[in-house]
């Protein structure tokens, strides 16, 4: 093992593709990379393993693309266990609570205005027009 993968393998990935893309480099069996050994432990080790095994197999054009259904039931298990694999989730559940966020602060806001109008005394032609009716 060169001290430049043992240093590579040190840090853990951003995300499961470039932990999987760090593995294909790795000098020996890409499966006992130290980069992916968090994403073989717990709850759903086995599922990465099968996922990762078929796609370094995979002799398909489009690479991997005949693993989609272990690589979907990995997925699943992973979201199952968001505690052990949450980093492996994707971006999508974060964007989904960031907008969520976003949304109740924008309800929130549009509510504030609302109570502010509704609070501020009539305007001199509002007067005239409540008057007339």
């Amino acid at each position: 093992l060169s001290a430049s993968m043992a240093a590579q393998g040190e840090g853990e990935p951003k995300s499961l593709e470039e932990g999987m893309a760090e593995a294909e480099k790795y000098e020996g069996d890409p499966l006992d990379c130290p980069c992916i050994q968090h994403m073989k432990e717990g709850p759903c080790g086995d599922k990465f393993v099968v996922a990762y095994r078929c796609f370094l197999d995979s002799k398909e054009e489009e690479r991997g693309s005949d693993c989609l259904e272990s690589f979907k039931a990995m997925q699943m298990c992973f979201a199952e266990h968001p505690e052990h694999y949450k980093e492996f989730l994707g971006d999508d559940e974060e964007e989904d609570e960031d907008e969520e966020e976003e949304e109740k602060e924008g309800e929130g806001a549009a509510k504030e205005n609302e109570t502010k109008t509704a609070s501020k005394p009539p305007t001199q032609e509002q007067k005239a027009t409540d008057d007339k009716k």
